[in-house]
């Protein structure tokens, strides 16, 4: 009996062509299923970097309500802004402008980012903000459907309270409501999302004319 070497191997079958080839296919789909999941991690990653960018840009939405706006920052700097105000008259006459202003206390505070908005009551805006020349303001861009009665920046740079003055013109309604919701200004070299705040609302009556003279 013929005995076989302590220290030999039986030999493996040749893989049939068509063993050889499935072989091949499953490792180019799996080829192609990483590139395919690195492709959107990628894509991704920078739909994440152009939303932070757009952010900087001005407000993507209409008014806000509460703090903090999570989409920002989910914590508010400790302490948070305070003391910042929207002043305005007690009334407005449909059609005529009237200016607005965001003061603090401390002369010196500055905001990078404001949105300003005016309703006639909470599902309706009201009137119109103008927007300033100087390039730094514009309305709410789409998909947001706020029309002209909100405004917020276009860049995220520091602007000084005398450049926090704004125009608004009333329509025909009772009474509206205006509030401001704004970025403080700070040294954090990692951003200042967190220095939310929002003022306190502000009602105008409608006043009314009569014979040209205010009753």
């Amino acid at each position: 009996m013929h005995k076989r070497p302590l220290n030999s191997m039986p030999s493996q079958p040749t893989p049939a062509p068509q063993q050889r080839i499935r072989g091949r296919a499953t490792a180019c789909s799996r080829a192609h299923g990483h590139l395919a999941l690195l492709t959107g991690l990628i894509a991704l990653l920078g739909l994440g970097a152009c939303e932070s960018r757009a952010n900087s840009q001005g407000s993507p939405i209409c008014e806000v309500n509460s703090l903090p706006l999570v989409p920002m920052s989910p914590t508010l700097a400790s302490p948070p802004p305070q003391g910042w105000t929207l002043v305005a008259p007690a009334r407005f006459y449909p059609g005529l402008p009237l200016q607005l202003r965001l003061q603090h206390p401390d002369p010196l505070r500055r905001a990078r980012g404001v949105l300003l908005w005016a309703k006639a009551n909470a599902s309706q805006g009201a009137g119109s903000f103008t927007v300033p020349g100087n390039g730094r303001w514009a309305y709410i861009p789409a998909p947001a459907t706020c029309g002209t009665w909100a405004l917020s920046h276009t860049d995220n740079q520091a602007k000084t309270q005398a450049e926090l003055v704004f125009e608004w013109t009333g329509e025909a309604s009772p009474s509206a409501i205006l509030r401001a919701f704004l970025i403080e200004d700070c040294n954090n070299p990692a951003g200042c999302r967190d220095q939310q705040a929002l003022t306190q609302i502000v009602f105008l009556e409608a006043g009314v004319f009569a014979n040209g003279f205010e009753p």
